[in-house]
């Protein structure tokens, strides 16, 4: 796998960039939403058990309540005969466990007072109104117990973290039915560029569908902001001004694909140093060097380079951090994985590059990752192939076959 190396220049690190993002995000007021409503937002306030779970001690499966020292000598050859008196099922009160008897249970049943155990449904049998144990059991068998897995009074959910069906369900057993959650983040989207026609336009030879705005609106969602699309700015510096100025009133966030580097048609960093301030401006990365971050009055901006690959990569690392950090997430980027290379890689030296590759099973200790396609910035082919994003260090100039690298997961 090769990435075209071009000549190193003092740049911004990523890491730093990443930081100086994140200093100007603040996190946005939080609200409560219903349960069915709370997956993929982010916790803004602890959930605390407001009972035990399990609340009551109840049957683990169909069967039988006893005492186990009544049944202590059971075999399938010589069975412990008891009447059985009564039944309870799941919702319904049990009552008492009257010696030298079983009751009929069933899975999540209240255990009757004076049992202490449960023989399963299969080791027994049924003779008229009594029931053959045919196995002896212990005190505790089948029985879940109050409070075995959370008491009242527990965090079960910790604020910071994105909800999954999972919390959804433990938030509900331990007695909420809605969630405090930080507000979906309002983002702007916005293309430049006189080329661009939008998705599913006719083209003719000079034209090029704009593939950026419904890639970063779906990327927006899928971090947990709302995208509010601006459609395509022309390479004007008044249209875009006033574009910008749209996104300032409209949003918690601007990003905007295209115009950041140092064409005689790239307008926005002059218009956005007219309307706010630049904090960063090229990147050492690749791809993505050509990167602007800053604020548009007081909304943080950041201006992803045109190319579909690059404008892919840069919104992973920076936008959507900045979505997460606006809605109060304590991790805002995805975990690392450790992949082995599969093949030797060339890079430019000096820039931390992102390559695309897809993941084999090698049936040795980590996956092997092997180039997905073409490490152009505007092979969109290879993004779509692509399983991860290989983390190659700034300061190499190759990466040998072999060597363990980080890798952020796409899939």
């Amino acid at each position: 796998m090769t990435v075209t190396q071009t000549a190193p220049e003092r740049l911004e690190s990523v890491a730093a960039a990443q930081s100086r993002l994140l200093d100007i995000v603040r996190s946005l007021d939080a609200e409560d939403v219903a349960l069915e409503r709370a997956a993929g937002r982010v916790l803004a306030a602890p959930v605390v058990a407001r009972w035990d779970l399990p609340g009551f001690d109840n049957s683990a499966m169909d069967g039988y309540a006893v005492r186990a020292s009544e049944v202590a000598g059971a075999v399938a050859d010589a069975p412990v005969r008891l009447p059985v008196r009564g039944e309870v099922a799941a919702g319904r009160r049990a009552g008492a466990l009257a010696a030298g008897t079983a009751m009929r249970i069933f899975t999540g049943a209240a255990l009757p007072a004076g049992a202490d155990a449960v023989v399963r449904q299969e080791d027994t049998r049924r003779d008229g109104d009594d029931v053959l144990i045919e196995v002896a059991v212990a005190p505790g068998t089948a029985v879940r117990r109050r409070g075995e897995d959370i008491t009242t009074g527990t965090v079960v959910l910790q604020p910071g973290g994105r909800v999954s069906p999972a919390d959804i369900a433990v938030a509900a057993a331990a007695g909420s039915g809605a969630l405090r959650v930080g507000r979906r983040p309002r983002v702007a989207v916005v293309a430049a560029g006189d080329e661009l026609r939008p998705a599913g336009s006719d083209l003719d030879g000079a034209q090029v569908a704009d593939s950026n705005s419904p890639m970063i609106a779906a990327a927006v969602r899928e971090a947990g902001g709302e995208p509010v699309l601006l459609g395509i700015a022309s390479d004007d510096p008044a249209v875009l001004r006033q574009t910008l100025r749209t996104a300032m009133e409209s949003s918690d966030l601007i990003v905007s694909s295209a115009g950041v580097s140092v064409g005689d048609h790239d307008h926005v960093r002059e218009v956005l140093a007219d309307l706010g301030e630049i904090g960063v401006w090229r990147v050492a990365m690749r791809p993505g060097k050509p990167l602007l971050i800053g604020r548009a009055g007081a909304v943080p901006f950041i201006g992803l380079p045109g190319n579909p690959v690059s404008s892919s990569v840069t919104f992973e690392l920076f936008a959507r951090p900045a979505i997460l950090r606006l809605q109060g997430a304590a991790d805002v980027t995805r975990r690392r994985v450790r992949v082995r290379l599969g093949e030797d890689i060339a890079k430019p030296a000096g820039l931390e590059t992102y390559a695309r590759a897809r993941l084999v099973e090698s049936g040795a200790d980590l996956p092997v990752a092997l180039s997905s396609g073409g490490q152009g910035s505007h092979m969109i082919s290879a993004l779509v192939a692509a399983d991860v994003l290989l983390v190659l260090p700034a300061e190499t100039a190759s990466m040998p076959r072999g060597a363990v690298v980080e890798a952020i997961p796409l899939r």
